[in-house]
């Protein structure tokens, strides 16, 4: 009887603890990151994916610790010039993270362990008994690097391709590149230009790195500019070192100016940031370039509040390659509350765009009230505790 009593305590004095009910949740991928063959002073990046899969938005550090955790660092795959240490993932969706090493030029040959921890920042949750402090989760992702002292100069060309373009604009050649190798490798492109099989002009490109384990584009531009319009064959010979890779001849056509289609197509509009008074959102246009050649593209838009018109809104001129998707972004300091409307349009090339809208509202800017000290949630369980064993020495004298 008495063990039910103390049971019912301890039942009741939990039920009393405000605990936050929406679900935290953290998920990693890949599980482990190995980098194999890293050279003494060499740079290596990988790409991680970081979930938020609990109910509301999160904040969340990222961390290295062990004996290599002094090599990584982290930053945005949008920005990948900027290093960070935490992110702000919206429920239920993800963040691409690349995550760069940096070997020191004085490592000795060996395996290096380190870890990669994801974790959650913890909330004050308001309750009927007062301020809480929310739960935390974190998550690790094993990280493995085998320094060698040996240089792998080794890649592949996966394939390369251009396209007919117009007097004025530059013929584009592209090598798709894969560097197998364990150091940046700078692949030689050399070109022959030539039309009704004599040679018009030729040039080398040796200048664009690729860095280890990493397969990207290298775009090589030839000037059209008072080249006469025609067929024409670029022959391309690829080689890394002293190997050859690939060669390929490309035809392609230089056409007279206005002859290739433009066309583009606003895909969506919208808000990102907390709409609230002197707060600043970014306005995101997503623009694809359906035409047949390269286009310059910027957003346009006018804003309105409460039906009264307020701003325009501008973003800069951005170049978009023939099928790619870019967003064009602008952005607004919120200066008063109410019901705010953005209508706009991309423009390019003369031509403009169907127009969208995108609608949020800003409430009324809130009075901070004072608020009074409650203990936290540690000093509660902390209490029971207490409580606890208080209560079993109790029975246990009896």
């Amino acid at each position: 009887m008495k063990q039910t009593k103390i049971i019912a305590i301890i039942v009741a004095l939990l039920i009393l603890c405000p605990l936050a009910g929406a679900s935290i949740g953290i998920r990693i991928a890949p599980a482990s990151i190995t980098i194999s063959d890293a050279l003494r002073g060499g740079a290596y990046e990988q790409t991680i994916t970081v979930f938020n899969t609990g109910d509301s938005p999160g904040t969340f550090t990222l961390a290295a610790e062990g004996e290599c955790s002094d090599w990584i660092s982290f930053y945005e795959e949008e920005e990948p010039d900027t290093p960070i240490k935490e992110l702000k993932i919206a429920a239920k969706d993800h963040i691409k993270v690349i995550v760069k090493f940096d070997i020191p030029s004085d490592a000795e040959n060996r395996n290096y362990t380190s870890t990669i921890y994801v974790q959650s920042t913890p909330k004050n949750i308001t309750g009927e008994g007062g301020a809480i402090m929310g739960a935390m989760v974190r998550i690790p992702q094993n990280v493995l690097i085998k320094v060698t002292g040996t240089q792998i100069l080794q890649g592949t060309v996966k394939s390369i391709t251009t396209a007919d373009t117009e007097i004025g604009y530059p013929l584009k050649i592209k090598v798709e590149f894969q560097n197998e190798g364990n150091v940046v490798a700078k692949p030689k492109i050399a070109i022959c230009i030539k039309k009704d099989g004599e040679l018009v002009d030729s040039f080398v490109h040796d200048a664009t790195g690729i860095k280890p384990g990493k397969t990207d584009i290298i775009t090589v531009l030839w000037n059209t500019t008072g080249r006469d319009a025609g067929d024409y064959t670029a022959s391309v010979n690829v080689s890394l070192g002293e190997e050859a890779l690939a060669t390929s001849d490309l035809p392609f056509k230089i056409l007279p100016l206005g002859t290739l289609t433009r066309k583009g197509e606003l895909k969506s509009l919208s808000v990102e940031g907390e709409p609230l008074v002197n707060r600043v959102v970014k306005v995101v246009a997503s623009f694809e370039n359906t035409g047949k050649i390269d286009t310059r593209a910027k957003f346009k838009g006018e804003l309105y509040c409460d039906g009264a018109f307020v701003d325009i809104l501008e973003g800069d001129e951005r170049l978009v390659e023939v099928g790619e998707s870019i967003n064009l972004v602008s952005y607004y300091k919120i200066r008063r509350s109410g019901d705010h409307l953005i209508k706009g349009a991309v423009i390019y090339d003369g031509k403009e765009t169907e127009v969208k809208e995108v609608s949020f509202t800003v409430p009324e800017p809130k009075v901070e009230e004072e608020k009074r000290w409650i203990p936290g949630f540690y000093l509660l369980l902390a209490l029971i505790t207490i409580i606890i064993i208080f209560a079993c020495l109790k029975w246990r004298k009896k």
